[in-house]
């Protein structure tokens, strides 16, 4: 019974291991092929059930045998092993939410930049040329080539606001 628990957890923690490296790698949704899901549920909330049940069975057949050896009682050895694999499952999951918990959607468009406060970079010259403003944009600092709305020369430090998107080139006011 030892020697076949033993081989339970080894195989079974060796597949975790590798699962969760590509995970984290591939961003938690691996597909093989194209036609095979090896993860179950790709949100960042969540560990999957794959992971989660190698978790669980790798973490309770080593807490079983160890129990085993020291008392011979197997419904203790058996208790323990599903809380120490209840407790690994959710710890586990812990873990990775607070590994992923700071990625951001880097994708960004200008229009995201529209009604937004902003700063002159590279002044806004009053005829049809064109300057260079800052503004945040889900969490991060953008440029964006910018116009003003007016004849007025807009200079660098100036706070503005984005009024308009005209291909990709922000109008702007002064504030």
């Amino acid at each position: 019974m030892s020697e076949l628990l033993t081989w339970i957890s080894i195989i079974s923690g060796g597949m975790l291991i590798i699962l969760l490296l590509l995970s984290l790698i591939s961003g938690l949704d691996l597909d093989i092929g194209g036609d095979v899901d090896v993860d179950v549920d790709a949100d960042a909330s969540n560990i999957g059930v794959v992971k989660g049940l190698l978790t669980f069975v790798s973490i309770g057949t080593w807490v079983v045998k160890l129990v085993l050896l020291v008392e011979q009682n197997p419904i203790i050895a058996f208790g323990g092993g599903i809380l120490a694999g209840l407790i690994a499952v959710f710890l586990l999951n812990a873990l990775l939410q607070f590994f992923l918990k700071n990625q951001a959607n880097v994708n960004w468009s200008h229009d995201d930049a529209l009604y937004k406060e902003g700063n002159v970079y590279l002044k806004i010259p009053a005829d049809s040329g064109q300057g260079i403003i800052q503004v945040k944009i889900k969490g991060a600092l953008r440029e964006m080539k910018a116009k003003t709305k007016s004849n007025t020369e807009i200079p660098t430090g100036s706070l503005v606001l984005v009024e308009d998107i005209i291909d990709n080139i922000a109008i702007v006011t002064q504030k």
